[in-house]
Parts: structure tokens; sequence; C-alpha cells
């Protein structure tokens, strides 16, 4: 999953993200530098990749900012199918 994430952040941030370089804290926006226009197109791939949807009316969007709660979002998504 992390390899995953990181290939994402690669694309959308336009530099190299490697897996090893995302800890469980790693915040996206203020480690990564991730803008809420660069968290749209993440959310849009995230569901693109691991087939889930997100509710964004549903859902508070710091769940995304970092890299634990991501994976437990996408984990817990993904037991739900």
């Amino acid at each position: 999953m992390k390899e995953k994430i990181a290939n994402i952040l690669t694309e959308i941030l336009d530099e190299t993200i490697t897996a090893d370089s995302i800890q469980e804290d790693t915040n996206l926006t203020t480690e990564l530098g991730m803008t809420s226009l660069n968290m749209m197109y993440f959310i849009l791939e995230i569901e693109n990749v691991f087939g889930v949807e997100v509710d964004l009316e549903e859902i508070d969007l710091e769940v995304f900012f970092v890299y634990k709660t991501i994976k437990a979002y996408i984990e817990n998504e993904l037991e739900e199918e």
C-alpha cells in the first residue's frame, strides 16, 4: 500500500516520493507541501488505484493529511466491500 501511495504522491507533487520516505506519521500537507488542489487529485487517485469511493460530503478531509489515517481509511473501505 505504501508503494502505491508513494507513486500517487510522486505523480501529483511532481517530485520523487519513495515508500521509504513515508513514515506512519508523515503529514502530507506540512511535510510534503500538499495543497488543497493536490489533495483533490490525490483523493481521486486513491479512489482509482484502490477501488474505494470517498464521499467528500461525509468525510473529514483531515483523514487524508497523515499517512497512517489514509492507510486506515483505505483498509476499512476495502474490508467493507
